[in-house]
Order: structure tokens, then C-alpha cells, then sequence
């Protein structure tokens, strides 16, 4: 009787067991997940980016904008290229005409090339590069130029065909003196060319004619300006006069 009750009270222990190891694996099965600290870190920006500017006393320059380059301002010079120095045809050169040829529309200009005994030799516009040359007493085209290879154009010497030059003001530096204006910098009143009037306007050029009281000014783009006398700044005045004072 004792023995029968001893095996009954173990196998209840074991019952007991086993029931807390089903507990237990099932939450086990299910485990709780850790906790993130993440979070609960305080969230970190980027530094600022540094934003430089003109040094003390300077800014930007006006004339480049800040680039360093502008324009090239070589005469002539047309996104980096020039005419050729040959002496090749050019549209720009000599004397061109409309005339009646046989066999080419009226729209074609020509150039003449007077002989001797009063005669001439014309080319259109589709010899231009080319170069006509005087042979036994005739004009003829000896072929493409060999400066341009009948281009008519060549690469601009200041600007080596990148239409682009160092600022002229800042020197490529970017910055100038606060105190420099497009009217009165150092290099403007250094250029040899340069006329002020009174009404505020600067021009580069040279006087070709006087008529009365009225100035004939050809700029530096070739252009012709009829300007009053008494409109010129001296040419000793090289300071900037606000007309309006």
C-alpha cells in the first residue's frame, strides 16, 4: 500500500513537471523582442555647409560676375575666331555686286577683279576663302587659302579660340575693391580710347570729324556716333562725373 502511493505521488510530481517545461517552451517559441535604444538617441544634423564670400572690403565683381572669365574683346573676334589675315575672298572685304550671269541665280553677289586692258574677272560668294591670284595677265582661283584651308576664318590669338578671356577688371580674381563701379574702375581709366560725356554714357573710339558744333565718334565696334560738342567730358577729366550733380 505505501509502495502503490509512493508511485502515485511521483507520477503527480512528474505531471507537474512536465506541465512547467510546456509552459516553458512556448515561451520560448514566442520570445519577446528587445527593446531599441535607437530611438531614444538624440537625432544628429549634418554640419552647414560653408558659404564663402568676397573678402573684407571686396565683392564680387561686376564686370565677370564672379566667373573670372569674360567675353573675349579682341577685335573681330566671334566665339573664339577671327578673320583670316590671308588674302583670301571674304564677304566683308572689298566690293560685291548683284549681277547678271548666265547660269547663276540673281541672288549671287560678285567681286571684280579689273585686268589691265579694262576687262575683269568676277567670282561670287562661293570662292570666298579662296585666293585670286594675277596669272599671264588673267585673274584666276588658285584655290583654298593655306592660313584659313578656305575657311575665311582663323583661331583668335587673344582668346586661343575659346571665345573666353581673364577679366580685365579683377584679373580673373573674381573680387574687386568695394569701391571700384562699372564707370570708374582702373582699368576704364586706363584705356587710351575712352570718352565720357556728360550725359552719363562712356564710349570707346576716336574723334573723326567735327562739324559745327556736332562730333563724329567711330567706335571701337566700328560704329559711327554723332555726339554734341559740348557733351564731351576734357580728356584730362579721367574720374568719374555723376551728370547728375
Amino acid at each position: 500500500m505505501k509502495s502503490f502511493l509512493t508511485l502515485i505521488f511521483a507520477g503527480l510530481v512528474a505531471a507537474a513537471l512536465l506541465a512547467g517545461c510546456g509552459k516553458s517552451s512556448s515561451s520560448s517559441a514566442n520570445p519577446t523582442p528587445p527593446v531599441s535604444t535607437a530611438a531614444a538617441l538624440p537625432a544628429t544634423n549634418p554640419p552647414a555647409a560653408t558659404v564663402e564670400g568676397p573678402p573684407a572690403g571686396e565683392k564680387v565683381c561686376f564686370a565677370c560676375k564672379g566667373k573670372g572669365t569674360v567675353k573675349c574683346l579682341a577685335p573681330g573676334c566671334v566665339d573664339g575666331m577671327v578673320d583670316c589675315p590671308g588674302a583670301c575672298l571674304k564677304l566683308d572685304r572689298g566690293t560685291w555686286v548683284h549681277m547678271d550671269v548666265p547660269g547663276h541665280p540673281a541672288t549671287d553677289v560678285w567681286q571684280k577683279f579689273f585686268k589691265a586692258n579694262g576687262s575683269y574677272a568676277a567670282y561670287n560668294q562661293n570662292h570666298v576663302g579662296h585666293v585670286i591670284v594675277l596669272q599671264n595677265g588673267d585673274y584666276v582661283d588658285s584655290g583654298a587659302c593655306p592660313i584659313c584651308g578656305g575657311t575665311g576664318k582663323v583661331q583668335c590669338s587673344v582668346c586661343k579660340g575659346t571665345g573666353q578671356q581673364p577679366c580685365p577688371i579683377c584679373n580673373g580674381k573674381k573680387c574687386i575693391p568695394e569701391s571700384w563701379t562699372p564707370a570708374d574702375n582702373p582699368w576704364l581709366n586706363s584705356q587710351p580710347d575712352l570718352i565720357r560725356l556728360y550725359d552719363g554714357r562712356i564710349l570707346f573710339g576716336k574723334v573723326v570729324g567735327t562739324m559745327n558744333t556736332v562730333v563724329t565718334i567711330k567706335t571701337r565696334d566700328g560704329k559711327w556716333l554723332p555726339i554734341e560738342q559740348t557733351n564731351i567730358m576734357p580728356k584730362s577729366t579721367n574720374i568719374f562725373v555723376n551728370p547728375a550733380k
